[in-house]
C-alpha cells in the first residue's frame, strides 16, 4: 500500500470520512459531495539516518478540505490539525512511523467555481525506510 493510500485508511478509521465517497486520492471528482477531502503527495526528502543510525523517510501530504460552510472547513481542518500534532506515532498500514506532524496549519484556499470554500493543512509523515 503506497503512503497516500495508507493514510486515507487512518482518515476513515478516525471517522473523518468513507474512501471513495467523500475521501479521495489526487483530487476531487466531479461528481464528489460538496463536503469531502482529498489528498495529494506532494513529495518528501530521501532516505536520512537519525540519530541511532536508522533510515527514515519523510513523505509530505497536502490534505484538502471542502464545504459550503467556510467555518466548518476552518473548524474541521484545526481538528485534525490537532490530533494530527497530538498523535505522533499513528498506525499506518505498511509502514512504521517515526513521526506525524502537520506542518502547515489550517489555511484557506479560496472559493472553488461553485462557491465551496477549500480549505489546506500539510502534514509531513516520518516512517522507517
Amino acid at each position: 500500500m503506497n503512503i497516500v493510500r495508507s493514510f486515507v485508511e487512518y482518515l476513515q478509521n478516525e471517522l473523518f470520512g468513507v474512501f471513495g465517497t467523500d475521501i479521495f486520492i489526487g483530487g476531487a471528482p466531479k461528481n464528489a459531495p460538496d463536503t469531502c477531502w482529498w489528498i495529494v503527495s506532494a513529495g518528501g526528502s530521501p532516505v536520512i539516518k537519525n540519530k541511532t543510525n536508522e533510515k527514515v523517510k519523510a513523505y509530505i501530504l497536502n490534505i484538502f478540505y471542502r464545504n459550503l460552510d467556510g467555518e466548518d472547513v476552518y473548524d474541521t481542518l484545526q481538528s485534525l490539525e490537532e490530533q494530527l500534532n497530538s498523535d505522533p506515532c499513528p498506525e499506518l498500514t505498511d509502514f512504521e512511523v517515526v513521526e506525524f506532524e502537520a506542518t502547515l496549519f489550517p489555511t484557506d484556499q479560496d472559493l472553488d467555481v461553485q462557491d465551496r470554500t477549500v480549505g489546506l493543512i500539510q502534514a509531513t509523515l516520518t516512517v522507517y525506510a
